[in-house]
């Protein structure tokens, strides 16, 4: 199975750091699944602005590690390769916070794909294997 580095997701995403929220992607399965990895250190840029004395990543960039965990995912081979996908619906839930330093495990499943829609999930956990949060998405599929 692949595994894409950084640097390869954030060819596939156009994001780049600090909003890359998606270190590593790994144990992909073309229009599948993958599991994505993002290492929250001491010193990430968000532990230090929210919520000052007492820091917590922010339940929105949780969900955007899970969003970009499921696009490169898409975008990686398969029927999304070279078009972009558009969210169009999200139902996330959180079930605890990210307040020290952890590795967020991301898994991503593909639920449904078509030429014009996705529908996806994924559900993040923490190093101990404590559940943070979990959530369905759609997707729009669209020429670049």
């Amino acid at each position: 199975m692949a595994i894409l580095k950084k640097k390869n997701i954030k060819s596939l995403t156009r994001i780049s750091d600090p909003f890359l929220m998606v270190d590593q992607l790994k144990n992909i399965k073309i229009n599948k699944s993958a599991v994505g990895v993002k290492k929250i250190n001491k010193n990430s840029w968000f532990l230090k602005c929210h919520f000052i004395n007492d820091p917590i990543m922010p339940g929105t960039l949780v969900e955007e590690a899970m969003l970009q965990s499921i696009v490169s995912t898409l975008y990686y081979g398969g029927k999304c390769k070279n078009k972009i996908c558009l969210i169009t619906s999200s139902k996330t839930n959180f079930y605890s916070k990210v307040n020290k330093p952890t590795i967020l495990k991301i898994d991503v499943k593909i639920l449904k794909i078509t030429k014009l829609k996705a529908e996806t999930t994924a559900t993040v956990t923490n190093s101990k294997g404590i559940k943070i949060a979990s959530g369905l998405y759609k997707y729009f599929i669209s020429q670049k």
